[in-house]
């Protein structure tokens, strides 16, 4: 079990010094940050969609009133194409090891990773709303830390006696999305790693400040200390650090009432605590109306790292935030959005026909209408209808046109959104290319998400060696645990710098039937290789790199198959194949070479000569099936004589 380092014990002036320096800190950036969150109002508000007025007057009662959610349409499609494209492949990271010694542990290394992920840190619910902020905005952040949460159980014994144990409800790594709006750094700075300061806005209730004081998180009288502050009850806070939520709230019609929270900022600075002219790396949790600290730390971190990771949709050059869906978005959709409504607001005057009737007609305002009416007239002028607009093709151009150039900016077209092609359809092959070309754009935003979860990645398994991993029984059950507990005996510098393997996110191709067509083309290739170098090594007389070509035959074309199933979402995928055979063929190298029970080395000659006819008869059918049909060298085919 993990424990928290030890909270640092500050004297009087230092602690002063630290709290007026990041008073003086975060009343500029409270300051400063307004713009920016005002950007975000403005941006949820348009994915929202909502119209700001329930009932139009101008032109006319009633109206049109729609918003068109362009920002919606392509935000939710690219946020679905990439979730189904990280979390598609089993494992979800894919681990290559440079360190010959520890081969044997990369397959085990990704199944551990991959339970870690998926069951432990609930990366996916992470990567939920933090790729959703970087479509939407521009901008994701995440971070991998340590949290240890205890709780206190009460039960009766069979002697009816009151026992009291601690519950570890939660012991080890995690990972955790940070809200856009709640991440805080100067403007002036651009790397978390690098700026004097970075952190976030936190919010907790009474009961969870309380059950963290208990954890040993905060320094004790934390709670009592803040009490008072408990019932200012504001759903924004005191400075605005809700501001963002209560909006969202406000969209949502979820508005708390009088809310009993409390608003504490966590932040990563460089600051001199032990006054020796030095900068030392600490961890502090700043209250800020009460201008104390509930708990500071050095950072643990061996590497000194700040836990948070910044990704970017489209990046800007030399600014750590991105570009996104409703920045490309927002002029084009307030002017679809504007043509649409005058379009069917002019269709509605349009389609509403009226009577002029002069006064002397004899006709009034009660007068009933039917098909078949007669109208009894001293003048034909007496009576005509009138209308006040006309329909004009136009405007749909004029739409269209908008939403085209929406569509070149986003990358979101009707391809990509599976809706049949406008126009004349086009050739298979033509919609192929068109799809890949497409791609490109979502290429590129996937890789940086992909390397900012690698990242991430990394850091949840040295925060893992570092306070041990949260089920140890793992290494115990799973396959290959003994070679996972070698890797995470190693140093993390050596982890970290990569000299020992490379931690990368897997993904699934975005188009399954895209990917399932390409691992086929590649399981052909990958045939006609194995054949090709069959041949030549039989050609040369070389009967060892027959074998080694066989055996690597074997884990090559199990690895093909699997993916092929993969992209035909089959179930079960061990219970199909063979995956036995890496293991076993493992297993005979490390024999000595006379205890292998089908070594030609240790058989006698006769048994030599068996077991080499019966495998170059297996070559011979595996040629003859797979390969270009052509015959064996001469040689060969004497030596294999009637088989």
């Amino acid at each position: 079990m993990g424990q928290y380092p030890r909270l640092l014990n500050l004297d009087e002036a230092t602690e002063q010094s630290l709290i007026t320096y990041l008073n003086d800190e975060m009343v500029r950036h409270d300051m400063e940050r307004q713009d920016a969150i005002q950007v975000l109002l403005d941006q949820q508000k348009d994915y929202w969609a909502e119209p700001s007025l329930k009932q139009r007057k101008f032109p006319f009662l009633g109206a049109s009133n729609l918003v068109i959610p362009l920002n919606a349409i392509a935000a939710e499609s690219v946020q679905a194409r990439v979730m189904t494209t990280m979390w598609a492949s089993t494992p979800v990271v894919v681990v290559n090891i440079r360190n010959p010694e520890f081969a044997a542990a990369e397959h085990p290394l990704e199944n551990y990773l991959d339970y870690e992920l998926r069951y432990n840190m609930r990366a996916r619910d992470m990567m939920n709303s933090s790729c959703f902020e970087t479509v939407k905005y521009g901008t994701g952040i995440g971070k991998s830390d340590y949290l240890k949460l205890v709780k206190k159980a009460v039960r009766y014994n069979a002697a009816g006696e009151r026992e009291e144990f601690p519950v570890v409800i939660r012991d080890g790594a995690t990972m955790d999305s940070v809200a856009y709006a709640n991440f805080i750094m100067p403007n002036h700075a651009q790397n978390p790693q690098t700026a004097p300061w970075c952190g976030e806005l936190m919010t907790n209730t009474p009961f969870g400040v309380k059950n963290l004081e208990e954890s040993k998180l905060f320094y004790p009288g934390t709670f009592e200390r803040l009490t008072s502050f408990f019932r200012s009850r504001s759903r924004q806070g005191t400075t605005g650090e809700r501001k963002f939520t209560a909006a969202q709230e406000d969209l949502e019609k979820t508005a708390a009432i009088f809310p009993e929270m409390i608003d504490f900022r966590l932040i990563y600075l460089s600051f001199d605590v032990d006054g020796d002219d030095k900068l030392e790396e600490i961890v502090v949790w700043y209250h800020h109306d009460s201008l104390s600290l509930m708990g500071a730390r050095y950072n643990w971190n061996d590497d000194l790292r700040r836990p948070y990771r910044i990704v970017q949709y489209i990046p800007i050059e030399h600014r750590w935030r991105g570009l996104g869906v409703s920045k490309q978005n927002s002029q084009f959709q307030r002017e679809v959005t504007t043509i649409h409504r005058q379009r069917l607001d002019n269709a509605t005057i349009a389609n509403m026909r009226m009577f002029k009737i002069n006064r002397m007609s004899g006709y009034g305002p009660k007068e009933p209408i039917f098909p078949g009416k007669m109208w009894f007239l001293d003048d034909m002028t007496h009576v005509d209808t009138i209308q006040l607009g006309e329909v004009y093709t136009s405007s749909f151009s004029n739409e269209q046109s908008a939403v085209l150039y929406s569509q070149q900016r986003t990358g979101v077209n009707e391809v990509i959104l599976g809706m049949p092609q406008v126009g004349t359809p086009g050739t298979a092959t033509g919609d192929l290319a068109r799809i890949q070309e497409g791609n490109k754009k979502f290429d590129f935003s996937m890789d940086n998400i992909r390397d900012w979860f690698s990242i991430l990645t990394m850091d949840g398994l040295l925060n893992i060696k570092q306070f041990g991993p949260r089920h140890p029984g793992y290494f115990d059950h799973a396959e290959g645990g003994a070679e996972v507990l070698k890797i995470l005996g190693q140093s993390i510098s050596d982890i970290r710098k990569g000299i020992l393997f490379e931690v990368k996110a897997a993904g699934q191709a975005q188009n399954r039937l895209l990917d399932r067509n390409n691992w086929q083309q590649i399981g052909a290739l990958t045939n006609q290789y194995y054949v090709a170098m069959i041949q030549l090594a039989m050609q040369a007389g070389r009967q060892d790199l027959v074998s080694l070509i066989l055996d690597k035959g074997l884990v090559a074309a199990t690895e093909v198959m699997k993916q092929i199933l993969e992209s035909f979402d089959v179930r079960s995928i061990n219970r199909i194949l063979v995956t036995e055979v890496e293991e076993l063929l493992g297993q005979a190298k490390l024999l000595p070479p006379g205890s292998q029970p089908d070594s030609l080395e240790g058989a006698d000659r006769g048994t030599q000569d068996i077991n080499k006819a019966q495998r170059l008869a297996t070559i011979q059918r595996i040629i003859t099936g797979n390969g270009d049909g052509s015959e064996l060298p001469a040689e060969v085919s004497e030596r294999l004589g009637g088989l």
